[in-house]
């Protein structure tokens, strides 16, 4: 993160080729693209309700026509290892030279693994990031060429064209995390009527990760280089004005524009914002909300970007003053020039507080029935969180990190 504005303009950004397809009938640019690759063995990958609920999967295989080998409906939520490793089986046997994702994050994050497992022909482990404690994280370098992917959404995802990936893992890691750039789209289809097949509770689910990392990101604007700035401005006011517009299914419009969202914090990691890692409140909401998606059975991400978010600027605010009093400023609150810290941090929790309520978000799991006893074993899987622990920082908030999940799990 960059914590010196005289370093601004000292940066390194990088474009990756992507085509978007937006609006009305885009999807029937996707044969063309099929073409454009040579594929003519591609295979679609989805969730079970897609291909039995929608008839978004039958839409594809009629433009495509004999371009599409086969359909594998298996990746659900989280994307399991086991469901990955049967959808890189199926692609070998019927030899699938593109792989067409058709789905929402699990989905879109799991067919990079699966392009992975066909191209490195390695197992998950030997392919993941490695974690030692006391010491950075190591990204495996995966260097063979990968086939080439194209990501259907049916929900707004910042997963959408991004080269990081994680899986579920029955081991003791919980999950699995990778990395491989080639493993990028080469399209992506904002189609209004595949992503009118999520129902609302999916879209709001999904499309909340986008307006809760928008507003995260507004966090560390100031600190920003200037592509950077111009992506988290424009992602926010794009999420805050779409996402309460979810609930009118008819609103093609809101979903685009979260699409949109997404696609621009993709664009601020490109251009080296590190959205991911930007400011230390984010990062600790952020893997803890990991560690309990990935521990917990039934408890979306989202919910605990929802829950973990006011809690770790309560605990941590008072370190970070400028990253929560930017925050504030984001939602609009008018705060005097000089405050104490801890009052600082109280009002600014309580108003993002406010906010997610506001948009029909619980903020905290004491619902849920999560353990106390729990709270450091959650702790320990979010230090082992790559994006947001890269650099070990988290490791200097261990207790304060602790408090706010235990007060998050605990009634």
């Amino acid at each position: 993160m960059l914590n010196n504005e005289t370093t601004l303009h000292d940066f390194r950004a990088r474009t990756y080729p992507l085509r978007v397809y937006s609006g009305t009938n885009a999807l029937v640019e996707l044969p063309r693209e099929l073409q454009r690759v040579g594929a003519s063995r591609a295979l679609i990958l989805c969730g079970r309700s897609v291909r039995e609920r929608t008839g978004l999967t039958q839409v594809i295989e009629t433009l495509a026509g004999d371009r599409i080998a086969g359909v594998f409906p298996g990746i659900s939520e989280g994307a399991p290892a086991e469901c990955l490793e049967e959808a890189a089986a199926m692609a070998r046997k019927l030899q699938a030279d593109a792989l067409v994702a058709v789905g929402a994050g699990s989905v879109i994050k799991g067919v990079r693994i699966v392009a992975m497992l066909l191209g490195e022909k390695r197992s998950l482990l030997e392919m993941a990031t490695v974690h030692s404690d006391g010491a950075p994280p190591v990204s495996q370098r995966l260097m063979a060429p990968k086939m080439p992917i194209f990501n259907v959404l049916t929900s707004p995802t910042s997963a959408q064209n991004r080269g990081g990936s994680a899986a579920r893992y029955r081991g003791s890691a919980h999950h699995l995390e990778f990395f491989d750039p080639k493993t990028r789209p080469r399209a992506v289809f904002w189609d209004p009527k595949a992503l009118a097949t999520a129902p609302v509770t999916l879209a709001r689910s999904t499309s909340f990760e986008v307006y809760w990392w928008a507003l995260m990101c507004m966090g560390a604007v100031r600190t920003s280089n200037p592509l950077v700035q111009a992506s988290r401005h424009h992602a926010w006011q794009l999420a805050r004005h779409a996402y309460p517009k979810l609930g009118d299914v008819d609103d093609t419009a809101a979903r685009i524009d979260l699409c949109a969202a997404a696609l621009l914090q993709n664009r601020d990691e490109e251009d080296g914002g590190r959205p991911w890692s930007c400011q230390l409140l984010a990062r600790a909401a952020y893997a803890s909300a990991v560690g309990v998606f990935n521990h917990y059975a039934g408890v979306t991400q989202s919910r605990g970007y929802a829950a973990f978010a006011p809690a770790m600027i309560r605990e941590l605010g008072v370190a970070v003053p400028e990253v929560t009093r930017a925050l504030g400023n984001a939602l609009g609150m008018c705060l005097p020039s000089q405050c104490d810290a801890t009052e600082l941090a109280e009002q600014v929790a309580a108003q993002v507080t406010s906010d997610f309520q506001a948009q029909g978000w619980q903020t905290n799991l004491h619902d849920c029935n999560l353990p106390a006893t729990d709270a450091p074993q959650l702790l320990k899987l979010a230090l082992r969180n790559f994006n947001a622990n890269h650099d070990r920082l988290l490791d200097r908030h261990r207790e304060a990190m602790l408090s706010a999940i235990t007060s998050v799990i605990a009634a």
